[in-house]
């Protein structure tokens, strides 16, 4: 098996010097692309996340295509509540739905740990990935964060504001703390599965951690992936950290919980967050995703005055500020990683 551990974007996670800033995409291998869009006419969604095979093509794709630094898994954030008895759908339209959601202190009982058998494809698709990619190319193994899986339990899919998961955090705390508990050690084990098959960096998702007031955000959210951060091991790869849009203001408490890098918002200004952070933690990031449905000048220059931001001597990793839109053009996304890849920082990064 190939080993990504002296890849460019692994060295780059662990602050080590890079010759150049390493780019990825987060949902690099979604909506957009034609070889994505022409499996999915052939196969439902979780077909596809359940299909190693099917799940390493499109993973692969934007590698193929666009020459990006690491892959990212193709996987759904929303397979381990399945594995621990909360049924999710995919309908062809409206985004993910539960069965059964998480609305009583009774339905927390219910949970229970995850049947690894139904989420071990992540891990074999994992093991393809590492199998086929050369050693120059890092694979992104990624969870949920536990309160992000919790909210889409609560919730029953997406929601805007997030407020049945307030109101039950608010009203049964004990019930809420039980199930923010259960699912971060089911998330270990579904992450260590990954490093086994050969992962070489982590990211853990939790979009909507912000949603929480600052008092429920620091009793809950951050000490859960903290939990789950080291329960990982002293033998983990680098993790990071995406702690959710409009999470600005609390980067300076999220760098504090073992992640060795955040990804940023769009909404975050980049050099602020690195005078928040100092030297604790890498960061990642930020493009905001609705740039790349412009033109490619505009992707290119903008890429150049996020990246004109860093500091010398950090060892930025590239990224958009949230996923790729499902209507952004395959070139534009191509310009980016152009862009990306031929900015050189004023001196070698290293910490």
């Amino acid at each position: 098996m190939n080993n990504g551990a002296n890849a460019l974007f692994t060295r780059a996670v662990r602050g080590e010097s890079v010759e150049r800033f390493p780019v990825w995409m987060m949902r690099q291998a979604g909506r957009y692309l034609p070889g994505y869009m022409a499996v999915r006419a052939k196969t439902p969604f979780l077909d596809l996340c359940r299909s190693p095979e099917l799940a390493a093509q499109v993973t692969l794709e934007p590698i193929e295509r666009f020459d990006a630094d690491a892959a990212i898994v193709f996987a759904d954030i929303l397979l381990t509540a399945d594995a621990m008895g909360v049924e999710v759908t995919f309908p062809p339209t409206g985004g993910p739905q539960f069965v059964s959601p998480i609305r009583t202190v009774a339905d927390v009982a219910r949970v229970h740990e995850p049947d690894t058998a139904r989420t071990r494809c992540v891990a074999e698709t994992v093991r393809i990935l590492r199998t086929t990619l050369p050693a120059s190319k890092a694979v992104i193994g990624f969870s949920a964060a536990p309160f992000t899986l919790c909210a889409y339990m609560i919730e029953g899919g997406s929601s805007r504001d997030f407020i049945l998961t307030r109101r039950f955090a608010h009203e049964h705390p004990a019930a809420f703390e039980e199930l923010m508990l259960r699912s971060a050690n089911a998330l270990i084990p579904y992450l260590q599965e990954q490093v086994a098959a050969g992962a070489d960096v982590l990211q853990l998702f939790d979009t909507w951690g912000s949603t929480l007031p600052p008092d429920l955000y620091a009793r809950w959210v951050l000490p859960m992936t903290k939990h789950v951060i080291d329960g990982l091991g002293a033998d983990r790869p680098p993790v990071i950290y995406f702690p959710g849009i409009g999470s600005a203001a609390r980067l300076e408490a999220a760098a504090g919980i073992g992640a060795d890098a955040l990804s940023l918002d769009w909404q975050t200004d980049l050099a602020h967050a690195y005078a928040t952070v100092g030297d604790t933690v890498r960061l990642q990031g930020n493009l905001d995703p609705a740039l790349l449905l412009t033109t490619p000048e505009r992707i290119r220059a903008a890429t150049h005055d996020m990246l004109s931001q860093v500091p010398a001597g950090r060892p930025q990793l590239v990224n958009l500020g949230h996923g790729i839109h499902k209507d952004t053009p395959p070139e534009n996304a191509g310009a980016f990683i152009e862009a990306a890849q031929a900015f050189r920082p004023s001196t070698a990064a290293s910490l």
